[in-house]
This record gives C-alpha cells, structure tokens and sequence, in this order.
C-alpha cells in the first residue's frame, strides 16, 4: 500500500493487528496532537477527584497570551474546567492548553513532567513533553506508535470525554469555532481524535473511526496541507475497512480440545484460546493455518485462565509470520485426597506397566 504521508500507524482496535506501518517509532513533533495528553491528564485528575468539571478556572497572563489557535480566552475570564476541555479538543485551544495545565499542576511546566511520566507508564518510548499546547519547543518529542497508545488510553480510560472529540464546533464568548478534523463530517466513520500542524511536523491527524462495529485507530504526519491530511487519511481508513476483515477463527461455544488431568476432581479439563477472533485479508482467507500445542497431562490443582499450551496461527500477509494465542485452562480443579491420590498413582504405573 503505497503511503504518502512521511509516518503513518493503522491498527484494528480489536486484535491490535498493525495493518499498515512506516516510520511508526521514528521521533516526530506532536504539534497539537499533543493535547491528546493533555485532556487525558484533566480527565485523570477529574476522575480521581482532584478537580471538578464544575470548578472555575481564572485565566492568568500566560494562557491569554499565547499564540496559535485559541478559544478567545481575556485574561481573569472564570471559565469552567468542562468548556475548557472542550476549547481543548474541539478547536485546539493552545489558551485552553495553558489554562487547564496550570490549574491541574500550579505551572506548565510541571504539568509537561507529569504529562512525560504517565505517557512512560503507558508504554510510550519515544515521547518527551515541555509543553501543553504542542508549540514547537526543544526536546518535545513523541512518535506515532506513542500517539497512538494515547489515543488508545483515551478512548479505553475515560469515555465520557472521548465523546467530545466527534463535536463539530464549540462557542466561547458568541465565536462559534469548527472543529478542525474535517474527517468528522465525511463517510469514514471517524469519532475523533486531534488534528495537529506546525512547520517541521507538517499536517498531522490521529484518526479513530469505527463501521460496521469494527474500530480502527490511524496515525499519520508529515502531509503537506489540509486537504492531504484529509484525503490521506480517508483513504487509508477506507483501505483497512475494505482490505482486512475480524474473523471467528475459533468457537466460543465450545472447547478447542480436553487434556487429562491427573490428581484432580476430575479427569480431564476443557482449554480455550485467549482469543478467538484474527484480522485477516478478506481475500486470503482459506490461506489461513493453526496448529495446536498442548500438555499431555496436567497435574492438579489447576486454575482457570492458566496457560497450558499455545495455537499457532500462520497467514502469508502477516509482516510477522505468524501469532501465538495461549490456550488457557477452562475452570479450576482442585486436587484429590492424598489416598486418592496414591490409588491414581498406582493405577497410572500399572497402566504403564
């Protein structure tokens, strides 16, 4: 698939298959994209209690004097902590940005460590912050597998403020602002989540969209306009709807094999696979290969969802040759009596015998 954007990240929600990939861990400015982190750090917040989505914030000097996008912030404006999410997210509000870190975190710049460590603790390995806004600033790094765990988290964490992301517009002080991510209004399914724009990243966009129950989660950097932004993105969200396809591979109404157990209640314990759905290339189905490792027996006491063998499954379109899913025990099994358990051993000896 040929991908015109300079970083580009396509994942199936579902499976966490990567669909589509280049340059996903090479540092990028986030540019705006940056305050996907940020809302997720006010929801954090909100959500632990140490602030409220009623709370009044006073504007200081620095939020209303900073430059780029904005909600139209005046210095001692009292806007609650809600309008300012949505200043945030809907029109990219860098005041907005400015404004919610220093009430979060007393300056911005100890929100943007904050911001640093809880991105580290999710698992991002490429993104440093010195700022809320995105504003280009030495050092403020990310990539595109980074934003997309972001993006993720936020999606998965808090919900009720990922909805904001799929509003088209946000009024603040009688200005009525659209939201920048044009895809919103298209036929890609799109939900959100954050355009971003500056001079070295060029124009950047994570994308959520979902059809048809299946969500995939998009990445791309380094377009040269809005309209490439747009039409890039649409037609790798298009590509990866129509391509790839989340197939039941394995039934969930019934085991996938039963192992002998030995020293247990019972005999033989049922095991299933940790998953039972793939992202496969619809045209490439029968193309699809699984074989099965397991115990030959195994001792009691069992617990559920402990790992007693693997399915690996291979596919010729997969970049990584093949995925391993556990195969993981049904239900618990306790062990027997201890004379029990010296008859099913003299049995098993005879047997073998």
């Amino acid at each position: 698939m040929e991908v015109n954007a300079t970083h580009a990240l396509l994942v199936d929600y579902a499976t966490g298959r990567v669909l589509l990939a280049k340059n996903p861990d090479e540092v990028l400015e986030p540019a705006s994209m940056t305050k996907i982190m940020t809302a997720y750090m006010v929801s954090k917040a909100i959500s632990t209690g140490r602030i409220n989505p009623d709370s009044m914030v006073t504007i200081s000097r620095n939020a209303r004097k900073m430059e780029g996008s904005d909600m139209f912030l005046e210095v001692g404006d009292q806007v609650s902590v809600s309008d300012l999410i949505k200043g945030l997210i809907i029109v990219s509000g860098n005041d907005a940005a400015i404004a919610l870190a220093e009430f979060v975190s007393g300056t911005q710049d100890s929100f943007a460590e904050d911001m640093t460590k809880v991105a580290k603790e999710m698992g991002c390995k490429q993104t440093v912050f010195k700022n809320a806004s995105g504003l280009p600033h030495e050092g403020h790094q990310s990539s595109a597998r980074d934003l997309l765990i972001m993006s993720i988290r936020s999606f998965e964490d808090f919900p009720q403020w990922y909805a904001i992301y799929k509003e088209t517009s946000f009024t603040y002080r009688g200005i009525t602002q659209p939201n920048r991510n044009v895809l919103l209004n298209g036929n890609t399914g799109c939900d959100g989540i954050k355009t971003g724009h500056t001079e070295k990243a060029g124009y950047c966009i994570v994308v959520s969209a979902v059809k048809n129950g299946r969500r995939l989660f998009l990445v791309v950097a380094g377009l040269p306009s809005m309209k490439a932004r747009a039409e890039e993105a649409a037609r790798l969200l298009n590509w990866g709807f129509d391509t790839f396809g989340n197939y039941t591979i394995f039934p969930s109404d019934k085991p996938m094999v039963e192992i002998p157990v030995r020293y247990g209640v019972e005999d033989k314990i049922a095991v299933v696979p940790a998953k039972h759905q793939l992202n496969l290339h619809r045209n490439r189905l029968d193309q699809t290969k699984a074989v099965v490792y397991y115990e030959n027996v195994i001792e009691a006491p069992i617990k559920a969802g402990t790992k007693v063998g693997e399915v690996v499954v291979t596919h010729p379109d997969w970049d990584e040759k093949k995925v391993v899913i556990p195969l993981l025990a049904s239900k618990d099994i306790e062990k027997t009596s201890f004379f029990f358990r010296i008859g099913q051993t003299l049995k098993y000896l005879f047997q073998k015998g």
